[in-house]
């Protein structure tokens, strides 16, 4: 962890030190893109032809060949895409040359097929109704206090998610509403993440825009079908955000904005807070728990976007709940012995053994991992989030979120963290043109399990370098964490995809 670090630290300060800041200067001065008669030759070379010189051209095809270290397989991939106005496709149809199929999802019924869909976004009536089916990236509602990056793909090819979502709004836009299915595969099976969300524009006068979300995972256990385990379990939250604009025209963008989350627990929750010296009040119990990010501001102009808000949570929420890393957070299965560390606590017991298959495991859902781990937050937190957006130029940008929180408590004052980097950028190493991307993400965490390998935590790059006209040499290496094979510990689960790309 330590060496990835400092590598990322290394490849971004390069990229900052070796880029035109020219260019930067030069775009500030153009009014708009569509403006510029001039092609810009900077582009990835093997997408120049489809975007500037054919654009009569609606059909496209990559073929892929490439090598999964991990699994020893070789696996090739013939990918139709499909470029019109409202229509935009692109499906993987591939086959893995495998010394172990269990590894490796093959297509075996009609949701399969719909699996190996990358992306279908069809919209109609002008843009009032948008859909999409495909694997699902950093979806956010509101401004992210409760599903941020929410991510289905990081098991891909392993296993492959199919996401759903339906955005339908008016002919001015006052009203929207927003339908997403996380795992279509899990929604015919009454399970996945499920968000309905209902957004008001106040008038024109009056810009303010409020929204409301329902969000529900409607069993955290769906993962384990194949153990045919008995236990299911539903968590429901409630989101309402607003948006307010203080200042709005061509150049920047400022404004006010707030979230209130709330979630329903299906049991009562206990948890322990030794704050004084009389241990008769020790215990305490809710049935839910909420956070708040209010004030806050978002700044933007050209080429930035600044997000901060002041953060107020109760005890035993954790902010973020529905993150990049949730389909594994959901539920763990840990090595514990209920009877022996939960003796003097019945009400904990009772409520563990709901989801304890022996007297030494248990299936732990995510809200309720701090009662076993010793870093539950049982106060009040209070801090701060933030994200920036920093647009270098075109083909070169950085994203990174950092969350603080600290217990209000004289006895604990441990404090908490949330951090998640992105950065991609595009410039000729080796004399090849080439675009790196690069990711690290860790979710509520102490300062002292920075470098602890769980299953909030994820990172990795991926690379496309031109070598030949439109022939692409390319790589995916992604680290996740997670139990693989239910002994209680959890394993590095690496991704290690090279190979050679062409498109035509």
């Amino acid at each position: 962890m330590k060496k990835l670090c400092k590598i990322l630290s290394l490849i971004v300060l390069g990229v900052v030190y070796t880029l035109n800041l020219d260019s930067v200067a030069y775009k500030k001065a153009i009014t708009s893109d569509k403006s510029v008669l001039i092609p810009n030759y900077d582009i990835l070379p093997s997408n120049f032809e489809i975007e500037y010189l054919d654009k009569r051209r609606k059909f496209f095809i990559d073929f892929q060949l490439s090598y999964l270290e991990n699994n020893d397989d070789f696996r090739v991939n013939f990918s139709p895409i499909l470029n019109l106005k409202n229509l935009k496709f692109k499906i993987n149809l591939d086959y893995a040359f495998t010394s172990d199929s269990s590894n490796y999802q093959n297509i075996n019924d009609p949701l399969s097929i719909l699996e190996s869909i990358e992306y279908l976004k069809y919209n109609i009536l002008d843009g009032k109704l948008n859909l999409f089916l495909g694997e699902i990236k950093n979806f956010t509602t509101g401004h992210g206090y409760l599903v941020n990056n929410y991510n289905n793909s990081l098991t891909y090819p392993i296993k492959r998610n199919v996401g759903f979502s339906v955005s339908l709004s008016n002919t001015n836009k006052s009203v929207k509403y927003d339908l997403f299915i996380s795992n279509l595969r899990d929604f015919s099976e009454n399970a996945g993440l499920v968000s309905n969300k209902l957004s008001f524009l106040f008038s024109d006068d009056f810009p303010l825009n409020f929204g409301f979300s329902h969000v529900t995972d409607l069993n955290q256990f769906s993962k384990y079908r194949e153990l045919e385990l008995d236990y299911k379990r539903r968590v429901d939250a409630f989101q309402f955000d607003f948006t307010f604009p203080i200042i709005k025209n061509s150049y920047e963008n400022l404004y006010l904005i707030g979230e209130l989350v709330g979630i329903d627990y299906p049991e009562k929750r206990f948890y322990i807070r030794v704050d004084d010296s009389q241990f008769t009040n020790d215990k305490k119990s809710r049935n839910g728990i909420w956070g708040i990010a209010f004030p806050g501001i978002i700044y933007e102009n050209k080429n930035l976007v600044f997000k901060i808000a002041a953060n107020y949570n109760s005890a035993i929420y954790a902010p973020y709940y529905f993150n990049s890393t949730y389909d594994f957070e959901n539920i763990r299965f840990r090595n514990y012995n209920i009877q022996e560390n939960e003796a003097l606590y019945s009400d904990e017991a009772d409520l563990l053994s709901n989801y304890s298959n022996s007297d030494s495991t248990i299936f732990i859902p995510k809200d309720m991992y701090g009662m076993i781990n010793q870093q539950e937050n049982t106060y009040p937190t209070y801090g701060f989030s933030t994200k920036v957006d920093l647009k270098i130029n075109k083909d070169n940008n950085v994203s990174i979120e950092y969350s603080f929180f600290k217990n209000i408590s004289e006895i604990d004052d441990s404090f908490y963290n949330t951090f998640t980097f992105y950065c991609s950028t595009f410039n000729k190493m080796l004399f090849f043109p080439t675009k790196f991307d690069i990711y690290l993400s860790k979710n509520f965490f102490k300062i002292s399990e920075s470098y602890t390998y769980d299953e909030n935590l994820t990172y990795g790059l991926s690379f496309d370098a031109l070598i030949y006209k439109s022939v692409s040499f390319i790589g995916d290496l992604r680290h996740t964490f997670y139990d693989m094979n239910y002994d209680g510990k959890i394993d590095l689960v690496p991704y290690v995809n090279i190979g050679l790309n062409y498109n035509y």
